[in-house]
Formats: structure tokens, C-alpha cells, sequence
């Protein structure tokens, strides 16, 4: 590999996260659950993923970087979505919920093409 990390491959390295960092960024957004920033994030009542109107209530808390996965509990990781959307995550990153989302549209296009 090259010097500064050129030549370097693009995947996702896998990172070990442990409970007690975990357990750390779990009380960071508990903490932001509470402010301002939060309450404007979930006054529109929109998920930030599927963009359907839940209302306040109808949203959650999702990290788009899960703290499994290394992600922190900042406000440039945190957004507010669905229910439906936030359990179907789970765990995926970014790159991976995308792919994720690309495979269930060609299947509903597959479908539409059948019927």
C-alpha cells in the first residue's frame, strides 16, 4: 500500500465495538433525545429514509453508522425514521442499506413484469 493510505480498498473494515462503548453512546443519544435539536429533528413527522409522513410520534431514533458498527451518537450520524424503516436496517451501514433498497425495487419491478 502507498504512502497515505493510497491504493487502499474501499470496503468497510470491520470494527470491534465493545459493550461499554456501546453502553456510552447509548446514554449520548438518550441525552440528545432530549434537546432542541431533537425536537425540531422530529417535528416534521417525516422518516429521513422511506420520506413518509409517521408523524412525531411514528419516528425513532436511528444512527446511520450503527454503534455496533462503530458509529457515534453525534448529530451528523443520528436521524429520525419509521419504525418499519429502523428495524429493517438494523444493523447495515450506509452502502449496505442501499443495496438493501436496490434489491427489494428490482424484485417489485420483477413482479410488476410477471403480473
Amino acid at each position: 500500500m502507498g504512502a497515505g493510505g493510497r491504493g487502499k480498498s474501499m470496503q468497510w473494515e470491520e470494527t470491534i465495538v465493545t459493550e461499554e462503548e456501546i453502553r456510552k453512546e447509548k446514554e449520548r443519544a438518550r441525552r440528545l433525545r432530549k434537546t432542541h435539536w431533537w425536537q425540531r429533528k422530529i417535528d416534521r413527522g417525516v422518516c429521513y429514509y422511506c420520506r413518509t409522513h409517521v408523524g412525531r410520534d411514528g419516528l425513532t431514533m436511528d444512527h446511520i453508522v450503527p454503534l455496533s458498527r462503530g458509529g457515534k451518537s453525534r448529530k451528523g450520524n443520528i436521524v429520525a425514521c419509521c419504525k418499519e424503516c429502523n428495524n429493517r436496517k438494523q444493523s447495515l451501514l450506509p452502502v449496505e442499506w442501499e443495496e438493501y433498497l436496490d434489491r427489494l425495487a428490482r424484485e417489485d419491478r420483477a413482479k410488476e413484469d410477471t403480473s
